[in-house]
This record gives structure tokens, sequence and C-alpha cells, in this order.
């Protein structure tokens, strides 16, 4: 037993991290809200808090399918990758714009979830042509520091000012998304480096994106701290 030596590498490889350790938390999330108390009040925004109750189910599947399925199933990573951005500008659409139509928040969630993967393979592409062919691991940097950039611009520059406790909870949500990009990003530049405990880091976003993200937006957004008065949601009219 004394030589057994295990890796980061090869904990985030295994299925207790890549699938048990992604999987559960939210299954028992699921089962939480189906017996938990209903929250009080109307959130952040009371206009989009049916609309936040049903997308925290849905995503909630969502983010078990995604660490279930590509393993067991075959199925494309970069498709629950879209799926996880896009759930992230669909929640910011509603919310920010609560009386337009949710196939119209979708059709333009759907338009910011193309900038990024646009902008990444853009550059990866340009940086193969240059310095020759470049892993995989590159990519996803570059598409990490690309939806870490965008994130902390719209928390500090994009959201829409006229919804004040809206405005409030979404600054914290993109905050949140910058946290699980920008350590994503730090794990694949160490890495890249060759350093073993890159892979240890990668479990904290993995974390932060499997597990707590959906807990993480329906607490917060039902929260006191950020519950819209009837002042915000009549002056936003």
């Amino acid at each position: 037993m004394s030589g057994l030596v295990v890796t980061w590498e090869a904990l985030y490889s295994s299925e207790l991290q890549g699938l048990w350790g992604l999987a559960v938390p939210p299954a028992l999330f699921l089962a939480w809200l189906a017996v938990g108390p209903r929250p009080a009040g109307g959130g952040a925004e009371p206009r989009a808090a049916r609309f936040v109750r049903a997308w925290t189910v849905a995503f909630t599947f969502e983010s078990i399918a995604d660490a279930a399925l590509p393993a067991l199933a075959g199925l494309p990573m970069l498709l629950f990758v879209l799926l996880g951005d896009f759930r992230v500008f669909l929640l910011m659409e509603v919310v920010a714009a609560p009386t337009r139509g949710r196939a119209a928040s979708a059709v333009v969630a759907a338009a910011w979830t193309a900038i990024v993967p646009l902008v990444a393979w853009s550059a990866w592409t340009l940086l193969g042509m240059v310095r020759g062919p470049q892993p995989e691991t590159v990519l996803w940097l570059v598409y990490e520091a690309a939806f870490l950039t965008l994130a902390l611009w719209l928390r500090d520059v994009g959201i829409p000012r006229r919804r004040p406790a809206a405005q409030a909870w979404l600054r914290a949500i993109f905050a949140y998304v910058a946290l699980y990009y920008g350590l994503w990003a730090l794990s694949d530049v160490l890495v890249l480096a060759g350093v073993d405990a890159g892979w240890g880091l990668r479990i904290v976003p993995n974390q932060l994106y499997y597990s707590l993200w959906t807990p993480f937006a329906w607490a917060s957004f039902f929260a006191a701290r950020y519950a819209a008065t009837s002042t915000d949601v009549h002056a936003s009219r």
C-alpha cells in the first residue's frame, strides 16, 4: 500500500468525481425541491418567478444528464457545454425582460450562446495557423477566458439598469459564472504547464457548475436580499 500513488488527474478522471460526484448532488436538490417548502414572495423579479421555478427543475435535470450521458451514451460534450451556457443567458433574458415572450427570450439567449464558441474557435484556429496545431486544452482555455471576459462585462456593464432588485441579482449571477470560468481557466493553465494539482483545482469549478449552479440561482433569486419591492416592479413597467 505504501507504493500506491493517486494523482489528481486520476481522481479527476474517475467515476467518483466525473459521474457520481457531479450527478448525485443535483439529484438530491431535485428531491428537496419536491418535498421542501415553496419559497414565499416573488423573488428578485416577481413577473419571472414562475419561470425561474420551472427553469430550476429543467436545468437541474440537465446538470444530471450532462454529468451522466456523455460518459454513458457517448453524446458530444459540446452539446452540453452550449446548453450550460444557454441556461445562463436564458435566465438573464427572461429576468431582465419579463414581459417579453419566452420564445423571443430563448432566441436572444441562443444568440448570446453563440458568441463565445465562435470567438474561441476562431482564435484557436488562428493560433494554429501561426504557431502550429494546438492541443484541445488550449481551445478550452481560450473558451474559458472569453466567457470569463463576457461574464465580467455583463456583470459590470451589460445588464439592464431599469430594475434594481433584478439587476443586483443578475450581477451576483454573473459574478458566480465568472468564478467558475476563471477557476477553469486557471486550472487549464496549470495543466498545460504540467502541474498535476491543476486537475485537482478543476474539481472546484465542476462542483460550482454542475452541483451548485441551479441551487445558487434558485436560492438567491428568492432570497430576501434580492427581493423586489412593489416600487421596483411598478417603476419598470
